[in-house]
Formats: structure tokens, C-alpha cells, sequence
């Protein structure tokens, strides 16, 4: 569990980050069309980072149990 948070974390920084290059590469393109095409691509990396953050939050947090688990492992004696 540990690894799928810390990849999805990176990959929602790296997203971002693209978002953000994107951005600026639409602040200098060319033409109307350009700005517009690069405008939506960062739109894209933006919901592909938010549905990462939203997958980091579902998962359990690592050595946290549930009850009944952690019932069933503890040592018997």
C-alpha cells in the first residue's frame, strides 16, 4: 500500500506540474487555436491529478487496521 500512495502522489505532483508547463507553453503559442488546444490539455492534466488525489485519500492508511483485522492477527495466548 505504501508504493500505489507514494506513486500516486508523484503522479499527481507530475500532473501538475505538466498543467503548469502547458500553461505557460499556451501563454506564448501563436494563434487563438493553439492557446485553445493547450488551455484544454492542462484542463486534462489537472483532472487526471485531482482523480490521483482522490485515489491517495481512499486508501488506508498503511499499519492502520481494521478492528476485526487486526483481531484475526493478533497473537494468540
Amino acid at each position: 500500500m505504501c508504493c500505489f500512495v507514494h506513486t500516486a502522489m508523484s503522479k499527481e505532483d507530475d500532473y501538475r506540474r505538466n498543467a503548469a508547463e502547458t500553461i505557460q507553453l499556451a501563454q506564448r503559442a501563436g494563434s487563438i487555436a493553439d492557446k485553445g488546444r493547450l488551455l484544454s490539455l492542462a484542463e486534462s492534466w489537472l483532472d487526471l491529478a485531482d482523480r490521483a488525489h482522490t485515489l491517495t485519500r481512499r486508501r488506508p492508511t498503511p499499519g492502520k487496521l481494521h478492528p476485526l483485522v487486526r483481531e484475526k492477527l493478533a497473537p494468540r495466548g
